[in-house]
């Protein structure tokens, strides 16, 4: 009986020297490296690419921060604009063709358009240049999956208020 034992104890031992080391299904996603964008100074929830999916029309909404290329952003100027570019893509942060209260963000082809060109204002609003609008979390909800929108800028309304982790008035003023 012992003796038993003792072989399968070294069959299993060998067995299991044998084996490769396990691996992991699924590779941690990239880190971003651009700026990162939170509503109302909360660090920990970010401007976000819906499901990083970089295509024309995706939502962009609000997202615990996770440091992917969602929620990364970089800058493009150019004749006094500003694009907010999600990092490393073609796509822009886009209000639409016809931009209004309660309009959804998305992201889209960056091109010459009005409704891509932002700036940054003095009180740390993301304003739509020229037309009035600032980009504004729906409802004050920092709830996973809330879409951002924009809205009227209106001084004392903490849905526009948003901070970066690199930005600053100098740097994004047109």
């Amino acid at each position: 009986m012992f003796k038993t034992l003792a072989i399968l104890a070294t069959l299993a031992l060998a067995s299991a020297q044998d084996c490769p080391p396990p691996t992991s299904s699924s590779t941690p996603p990239p880190k971003a490296t651009g700026t990162v964008i939170h509503p109302n100074g909360d660090t920990s929830k970010c401007l976000d690419v819906q499901g990083a999916n970089f295509a024309n029309g995706t939502p962009v909404q609000i997202w615990d921060c996770n440091g992917t290329p969602a929620q990364s952003w970089t800058l493009q100027r150019g004749a006094g604009k500003v694009k907010l570019a999600a990092n490393g893509t073609n796509f822009c942060l886009d209000a639409g063709t016809n931009p209004a209260n309660g309009v959804g963000m998305k992201i889209w082809s960056c091109v010459d358009v009005p409704q891509q060109n932002w700036f940054y204002t003095d009180d740390n609003r993301i304003a739509l240049t020229g037309q009035g609008f600032c980009l504004d979390l729906t409802n004050g909800d920092k709830t996973d999956g809330n879409r951002v929108q924009i809205w009227q800028c209106g001084t004392g309304n903490n849905n526009q208020v948003w901070t970066t982790n690199v930005l600053r008035r100098r740097y994004m003023r047109s």
